[in-house]
């Protein structure tokens, strides 16, 4: 009998030692940010949000854990667009998780993988694809992790298909034809007849909508597109690909960069090649193409349309918190940010106020969220989005003159 109460007692044990190790926090995912992120997400059970996370699904010490995957490391407009929802981030007090795609496919799809394993609440998804997205949302249906989109639009029927989805919420991304268009229809307004892109990858979609809509505006308006430079978006592969096509088209009188590293590329090679006079015209407002605003190399350029980062957070954590956010037909919300145009007389308050610190305060994100906020709310606050907008917004804080806006403005 003794003996029988012994084994009993070391089967106890036993079990009970079991069952400790199984409840343990699953390692941090190589790769990520360091979190204590839990094994589930705050979503898990139901598709609908419960109106409040609870506190063994959210980050560490009760914050929630948000997902995002950077496309590319090291990629000023994809960096910035990260610094961005980190930003919104830190204002309501969300813990965010950041992966390296470095622009494959692959492993876009492995990190996403990565980060639900890891315990996220929630992602906030760049596609640098349309393959991509309907296999992001069955990966996160099949979890119950809720999702937003951000920056890369995706096509119409795609959109449709994310609809289908029970944790999609929703999205801010850019209208990219209309980017395109808008520097087309500039371009051409200047007299321009001639032209070449210098472009990323032919699989990016934000890419292949900017060509489209800078060639269609700049070939309605009577101009040609005489090539088009595709490749790796970063400065040293453009910087050979721009050369390569100023080479081959020394007769242009028109060079558009599609992105601040390749037009970084391409205002390098514009200087090693004299024969060519041409007006350089740029999306994405890098530091590059802002000193080339200032010293007139760079004839225009538009962007920061990196603050559909703040949106795609606010989206995904009203959702969370219990508030998704609907359009008038009842459905996830996809709201398209413009790029705006940026005068080179808006230059320094632009490195002042977008670059320095953030076009949004920390008060007017955390106005975003919350019980009393609806698509009218997003729909307002994005449809008003100007540069000049958001400089008048920092006068009315005191953080800016009228008298310092009046003469920026005036040039």
């Amino acid at each position: 009998m003794k003996k029988a109460l012994m084994v009993v007692l070391a089967l106890v044990i036993v079990c009970a030692c079991f069952l400790t190790a199984c409840a343990g926090t699953p390692a941090a995912t190589e790769g990520t940010a360091e979190s204590s992120a839990p094994a589930e997400s705050a979503a898990a059970g139901s598709p609908e949000p419960s109106g409040e996370a609870s506190e063994e699904a959210a980050g560490s010490g009760g914050q929630l854990l948000i997902g995002h995957n950077n496309i590319l490391k090291g990629n000023y407009s994809v960096d910035i667009l990260e610094n961005t929802i980190q930003a919104t981030c830190d204002a309501l007090d969300i813990e965010l998780m950041v992966t390296n795609d470095e622009t494959q496919v692959e492993k876009s799809v492995t990190n996403v993988d990565n980060m639900i394993s890891a315990g996220v609440d929630g992602l906030i998804f760049l596609g640098m694809s349309d393959t991509l997205f309907p296999v992001i949302a069955e990966k996160c249906e099949a979890a119950n992790v809720p999702f937003a989109i951000v920056d890369h639009i995706p096509a119409d029927d795609v959109a449709a298909q994310l609809q289908e989805s029970p944790m999609y919420v929703g999205g801010a991304v850019t209208d990219d034809s209309v980017t395109g268009k808008t520097i087309g229809e500039y371009a051409a307004a200047q007299g321009c007849k001639k032209a070449i892109v210098v472009t990323a990858l032919n699989t990016d979609p934000t890419h292949i909508k900017r060509v489209e809509g800078f060639t269609e505006a700049f070939e309605a308006a009577g101009g040609e597109v005489l090539d088009v430079g595709w490749g790796e978006p970063t400065v040293d592969k453009a910087l050979t690909r721009a050369n390569d096509l100023l080479t081959a088209h020394p007769d242009v009188d028109c060079v558009y960069g599609t992105n601040g590293d390749v037009a970084s590329a391409t205002i390098q090679a514009l200087e090693k090649h004299p024969e060519v006079s041409a007006k350089m015209f740029a999306t994405d407002l890098d530091p590059a193409v802002l000193e080339g605003l200032e010293s007139g190399v760079v004839s225009a350029a538009n962007g920061a349309h990196w603050v559909g980062g703040d949106f795609a957070a606010e989206l995904l954590i009203n959702y969370l918190q219990g508030n998704p956010i609907k359009d008038p037909e009842g459905k996830a919300p996809l709201f398209k940010v413009s790029a705006a145009v940026l005068p080179s007389s808006l230059v320094d308050l632009y490195n002042q106020f977008w670059i320095n610190s953030q076009p949004f305060s920390d008060e007017e994100m955390q106005a975003m969220v919350g019980p009393g906020v609806t698509y009218d709310t997003f729909n307002d606050a994005i449809s008003g989005y100007t540069v000049e907008s958001r400089l008048q917004a920092k006068v009315d804080a005191g953080l800016l003159t009228q008298e310092e806006l009046d003469a920026a403005l005036a040039g």
